[in-house]
């Protein structure tokens, strides 16, 4: 069956996810990548000038996700449960594609490629902009702790990543939303007043 543009390029980083996943990212080869899609390696490249490509399309995935939190985040007025809906969001979407942690934790994958690392480092800054932005409506309510903003930021992200790098090294065995509701009765603890 002869796949659209869009639906051959969803293909193909579904496969180069999979590989990274499975054999690591220096396994993801373009020849190896053309055999698990099941197409040549020139048709591989119509769709992707180069595995660096294939990684931003990976990480496209990801910025995604951030509008779509973003957007959801609009409907709601508590600080509270913007903070819960937006490490809920980022947790079930990774709880559904597991094998994407195999791809924003691979260190190997950024530390030599100024691109990928520059493209990786704007969504964290779009997650850390949308934090800081729930925090100051908190902060104008007075309703967190006595903490710099940076500080908060850094407890709710970084909670989030410890969470899923100790959910991944269990290789996936318990609910990561389960275990994220309770980091996030944590998270309020430490930020908002009670």
């Amino acid at each position: 069956m002869r796949l659209n543009t869009e639906e051959r390029q969803k293909q193909i980083i579904d496969e180069a996810i999979k590989i990274i996943h499975q054999q690591g990212y220096t396994s993801l080869a373009i020849r190896e990548l053309a055999k698990h899609v099941g197409i040549s390696e020139p048709a591989i490249y119509r769709h992707f000038e180069s595995k660096e490509e294939i990684i931003a399309g990976i990480l496209q995935r990801m910025v995604e996700l951030g509008n779509t939190v973003k957007h959801q985040l609009k409907d709601l007025s508590d600080p509270r449960k913007k903070i819960e809906q937006f490490i809920l969001a980022q947790l079930d979407y990774l709880e559904k594609h597991p094998a994407m942690t195999s791809v924003i934790f691979s260190e190997n994958i950024f530390q030599h490629n100024d691109r990928l690392k520059s493209k990786l480092q704007k969504i964290v800054n779009l997650r850390s902009r949308l934090i800081s932005q729930i925090l100051s409506e908190a902060r104008q309510h007075q309703q967190l702790a006595d903490a710099t903003m940076e500080d908060l930021i850094v407890i709710i992200m970084g909670s989030v990543r410890m969470t899923v790098i100790e959910w991944r090294q269990a290789n996936f065995s318990y609910s990561l939303r389960k275990r994220g509701q309770h980091l996030i009765a944590t998270i309020e603890k430490l930020i908002f007043k009670s």
